[in-house]
């Protein structure tokens, strides 16, 4: 099941951005649509006045997603960065998440899109890999609702200062 496909121009409205900013810090980030048909994940990392994240996240209306294993990214990323997935579900608290860094690929392709080669890699990311945190910090609680998954984020941060840049062309449920 396809959650979100980055062709369509209006693919980003409802992403928003959550960075270091709301304890003080620098960094910055945003995820916009290429006319080439991908999403992009990109700021920059600072680590001043105590900052060190960035993300984005999209909020929906809750969907059952209990009948799929995990979620699938398509994406093109920079080897030297490393990412994380948050998921919510309905009863998740405002400053919790439930969080899975991304893989390794199971497939990649190749792609050429304005002149420029992409290689595009699935990740699969099994929703048993989610597990809760509160402002960076592993808690107890009880596994992610699957029922009813409202919420679905995008972050880099492990003090991985500097700009960065993350294709994406879907998001999916496998």
């Amino acid at each position: 099941m396809i959650l979100f496909d980055f062709k369509d121009l209006d693919a980003a409205k409802s992403w928003y951005g959550v960075n270091d900013t709301v304890m003080g810090g620098l960094s910055r980030s945003k995820l916009t649509i290429s006319p080439l048909g991908y999403g992009m994940f990109s700021g920059h990392v600072s680590l001043a006045n105590g900052g060190g994240f960035a993300s984005v996240r999209c909020e929906f209306s809750p969907l059952d997603v209990g009948e799929f294993s995990g979620i699938y990214l398509e994406l093109d990323r920079d080897r030297s960065k490393h990412y994380k997935v948050n998921l919510k579900d309905a009863d998740t608290p405002q400053s919790t998440v439930y969080q899975a860094p991304m893989p390794d690929a199971k497939h990649q392709s190749f792609g050429v899109n304005g002149g420029s080669i992409i290689h595009w890699q699935r990740i699969e990311i099994p929703f048993t890999a989610f597990h809760p945190q509160c402002r960076g910090k592993p808690i107890e609680r009880a596994a992610i609702d699957l029922s009813r998954l409202t919420s679905i984020g995008l972050v880099i941060g492990a003090q991985q200062s500097g700009d960065f840049s993350l294709k994406i062309k879907s998001i999916g449920c496998y």
